[in-house]
């Protein structure tokens, strides 16, 4: 409860940041929609809106959203360089230089989760990623990428194991992501796409809202 605590104080901070930026600067460069009330933010195929006036952010349906969404949402809205640019190059954690000091959190939250959860079944990854509005890619057994914002995409991909070896997985991130969000927020993207995939997997309804 004083970890959630703090969350929110943090995030009021943000709320006051984004109600005082120029919004329009914010939407145009990130592709984000925006009308006289809100600004639109995709997160993982879900809407989420950021209101233009309290800076509170809610799910398009109104429901709320967790305290550390919210602020993976504000990291990108704040943190984005104007230096940003979309990339097709796609490279491993390691490789993200900015957020390599975190490695040790993105391998425990976001894929050790993967691989355990799809071992002896990695069709469910790829029919959770394709459910989400994913797009199957041609890395490992499965792999599938999924937009966690329409300018940063991350690839989960899958090896099942056999008698000779473990199940693995691994995620491939844009080479230019540091760049439009905070380097901390790397791992938590990662964390929350796998979260997302193995919530559908095993039982969760997809909330594509796209």
């Amino acid at each position: 409860m004083g970890m959630e605590s703090n969350y929110e104080k943090v995030f009021a901070v943000f709320q006051q940041w984004f109600i005082e930026s120029d919004q329009k600067k914010t939407a145009e460069k990130l592709g984000l929609e925006m009308d006289e009330d809100f600004l639109y933010v995709p997160f993982f195929y879900e809407i989420c809106r950021a209101d233009r006036k309290s800076g509170e952010i809610t799910k398009e349906s109104g429901d709320p959203v967790s305290v550390t969404d919210r602020l993976t949402i504000m990291h990108h809205l704040h943190y984005f360089q104007e230096t940003a640019r979309e990339s097709t190059k796609k490279v491993p954690f390691r490789e993200v230089r900015e957020a390599a000091v975190f490695e040790h959190a993105y391998r425990k939250s976001a894929v050790e989760p993967l691989r355990n959860a799809f071992s002896g079944c990695p069709e469910k990854l790829l029919e959770s990623g394709i459910a989400m509005g994913g797009k199957q890619e041609k890395y490992g057994d499965v792999s599938v990428t999924l937009q966690a914002f329409p300018k940063i995409s991350l690839t989960y991909i899958f090896w099942d194991g056999d008698e000779e070896f473990p199940a693995s997985a691994n995620i491939l991130f844009d080479d230019q992501i540091a760049k439009w969000t905070h380097p901390e927020s790397v791992p938590t993207l990662a964390q929350k796409g796998s979260e997302r995939l193995i919530g559908l997997a095993f039982g969760k309804k997809p909330q594509r809202r796209i």
